[in-house]
């Protein structure tokens, strides 16, 4: 009696072991992806400051690459930059599954059109709070953010 008590002892410590481990693995991988988020925000508002897409290169697949890249260019033709901060970042929610993670947000953002030579501002002020869901994909051993769908929940006034 006592051996089969200490087989399921044993048996019950690997199984805590086995399942804190992935546990810890998980943890890890949310706050990875957790702070490229954090990251490609503060690329991306200097991306578009710059006129410079390539900040957020290593950060980006393709697909968002070139999303970025021809809003910039879009910009540049009709004239103008964004000049924006990232006020308040709220993650609503992160959920990592092997090579893909999702994470959503609420963000406020204070921006506005400026010209690309004077730098003075050519628009409104806007202060939005817009609802974000990243999705991320690991590309050889790398997350990088696939996608961005944003939505503006609140228009506020600056």
């Amino acid at each position: 009696m006592k051996r089969k008590a200490k087989v399921l002892m044993t048996a019950a410590i690997v199984i805590l072991i086995v399942f804190g481990t992935i546990f810890l693995i998980t943890q890890g991988e949310k706050q990875e992806v957790k702070n490229l988020v954090i990251t490609y925000n503060e690329l991306l508002r200097k991306a578009h400051a710059e006129m410079k897409p390539v900040h957020v290169r290593k950060l980006t697949s393709d697909w968002q690459y070139k999303k970025i890249d021809s809003y910039i260019a879009l910009n540049m033709k009709n004239r103008r930059l964004i000049r924006g901060e990232l006020k308040e970042m709220q993650f609503e929610d992160i959920s990592v599954e092997k090579d893909t993670a999702t994470v959503i947000t609420k963000e406020r953002w204070i921006w506005e059109y400026i010209d690309p030579v004077s730098k003075n501002a050519i628009s409104e002020t806007f202060d939005d709070l817009n609802g974000n869901t990243y999705h991320l994909k690991k590309i050889k051993g790398h997350w990088v953010i696939d996608d961005l769908v944003s939505r503006v929940i609140e228009k506020g006034e600056e």
